[in-house]
Parts: C-alpha cells; structure tokens; sequence
C-alpha cells in the first residue's frame, strides 16, 4: 500500500505543473498507436492488435459546451458554459483490432502560441496557461470514443 501511495505521489508531483503530462504506460500486443497523447508521429499498424493502459498526471482543463445551444464548440472559439480545472491522476485504456477499437479516459491537448485567437482557445484560456513564445503546453481531458479508425 505504501508503494501504490508513492507512486500516486510522484505521479501528482511530476505531472501535476500545469503544462506538462506525465505517464506510466503498460501496452500488450503489436504497436497500435492508441495511445493518450494524439501528438504521437508514428504510423500504426493496419493490423495491430493491442491493449493499452496508462496512468496519466497532468493538469485538465475542460471546456464545457452550452449543450441547450446547437451547434456549439468551445474548441472551435464558442464560448463554453464554464471551465473545468484541477490537477489530475487518472487512467488512459485503449483496446484496438486493427482499425477498430475503443478507449477512454484521459488524453492531452497541446497548446501553442497561435491557439491564443478568439477562434481557437482565447475565450476560455487563461493567459498563464499559454506557452511562451515557440513553446508547447500539455494538458488532460476527458475523453472516450467507439472507433472504426484511431484517432489520426
């Protein structure tokens, strides 16, 4: 029990800083690339076969959508009801069969300079989460999705 406290403790400690992730990841099966960050550069595998489970920390940030409004998309400049934000410890689990599969859980988002446009994330970010200029923040959030094709 001791260990497992450890570990959630320099899980919190070393991912916890808004703007980074951090992760320990256990992955069986052939390279698939579901992974719980979509910055990933290498291609997958038409026919890999994998199950995947990672333990993320990082800092979320989630926007969430006016859903009594159509057509609404905070990510794509929309003002959203309100923003969640709090540091976070928790899993990321894919199951994939070739262009199919299935995950859930926490994934990242990266965040750029040019995302600070009333079009992209301007309405909802605070300024202190953007990065320096030519830099790159990382946080977590929510996600799962039933899929005939990874996420790309």
């Amino acid at each position: 029990m001791r260990r497992l406290l450890l570990l959630l403790v320099i899980l919190l400690l070393g991912g916890c800083r808004a703007g980074n992730v951090e992760g320990l990841s256990l992955t069986l099966g052939s390279y698939e690339r579901g992974l719980w960050f979509d910055h990933d550069v290498r291609d997958y595998q038409p026919k890999g076969v994998g199950l995947k489970l990672d333990i993320v920390a990082g800092h979320m940030i989630r926007p969430v959508p006016k859903f009594w409004e159509k057509d609404t998309n905070p990510w794509k400049g929309d003002d959203p009801w309100f923003v969640i934000r709090c540091p976070m410890i928790g899993p990321y689990i894919s199951l994939a069969t070739g262009k199919g599969g299935i995950y859930f859980g926490f994934k990242t988002f990266r965040v750029e300079d040019k995302h600070r446009s009333p079009e992209r994330y301007g309405k909802w970010m605070r300024e202190d989460e953007f990065p320096e200029p030519n830099g790159v923040n990382v946080f977590l959030q929510p996600s799962a999705s039933i899929r005939r094709t990874r996420w790309k």
